[in-house]
């Protein structure tokens, strides 16, 4: 009996660490999804992992169990919020072209999230959760789900602070990482706009505010055209570099806990 107990709390703890990943992981997390999928999709998972997840009896019940279904519900956010982390650098670098295309006031709805987007900002978030199902990252969220039992062990005691750290800096490596990828776009704006600053001391009738807007949203939009197909390499290291991170994170919270 005790043997069976221990399987049902291994069952408990494996579903809340893969609920913690899709409370917050791309595509998972978004209101598409209902919660009863998410549940299900949970223990499902957690069933599997019932043979990774080592139970000590004397902890499988009452306040012990609790405690630690609320450790592992942790861990699974860690883990789904640094896959997310990818996705929203992205959205934060289209938001940055929207400012110099003209584009930041015209606000759109964003379905996923429930919550109010620019136009490209958009663009770039649906082009990153495309790739990541493209590149099958919801595998790698499961093989990074099983993988962190071998790191951090269920119901043991993590280490908040270091990871919360890393995160922080590895959000501001990301960043980098995304504004690298819309260079192009700032340089063409900044030449776009001393182009439009000659031609203004040349031909002073000439009214910038109204041609440069337009020519800069044309611009703009011809160069996401040309190099739009040139992302996939990008990308797909962006989501390499965030399952490695991911990793690493884990990583770090036993290493905080002396293990």
């Amino acid at each position: 009996m005790e043997q069976f107990y221990a399987q049902l709390a291994a069952l408990l703890l494996g579903a809340s660490r893969a609920m913690g990943i899709f409370s917050a992981a791309p595509i998972f997390s978004t209101r598409f999804v209902p919660f009863q999928v998410r549940v299900a999709l949970s223990f499902v998972l957690g069933l599997f992992l019932i043979p990774v997840i080592p139970v000590d009896p004397a902890q499988s019940e009452g306040v012990y169990l609790l405690l630690a279904a609320l450790v592992e519900l942790l861990v699974g956010l860690a883990i789904g919020f640094l896959c997310l982390l990818v996705v929203s650098v992205m959205q934060i670098a289209g938001a940055w072209i929207d400012l110099e295309m003209g584009f930041a006031l015209a606000g759109l709805f964003d379905p996923l999230t429930g919550v109010s987007a620019t136009v490209m900002g958009n663009l770039f978030q649906t082009t990153a959760l495309v790739f990541f199902l493209a590149i099958d990252g919801h595998h790698w969220l499961i093989r990074a789900l099983a993988q962190s039992y071998a790191l951090v062990p269920a119901g043991g005691p993590v280490d908040v602070s270091v990871s919360g750290l890393y995160v922080a800096r590895l959000f501001g490596d990301l960043l980098a990482l995304a504004i690298q990828l819309i260079l192009p776009f700032i340089a063409a704006m900044l030449l776009t706009m001393v182009a439009f600053a000659v031609l203004n001391r040349a031909v002073a009738q000439l009214n910038i505010f109204a041609i440069g807007l337009g020519t800069k949203t044309f611009v703009g939009l011809l160069l996401l055209i040309l190099m739009l197909p040139f992302y996939a390499r990008p990308l797909t290291a962006l989501f390499e570099a965030g399952y490695t991170e991911v990793i690493r994170m884990l990583d770090l919270m036993r290493a905080g806990t002396g293990g």
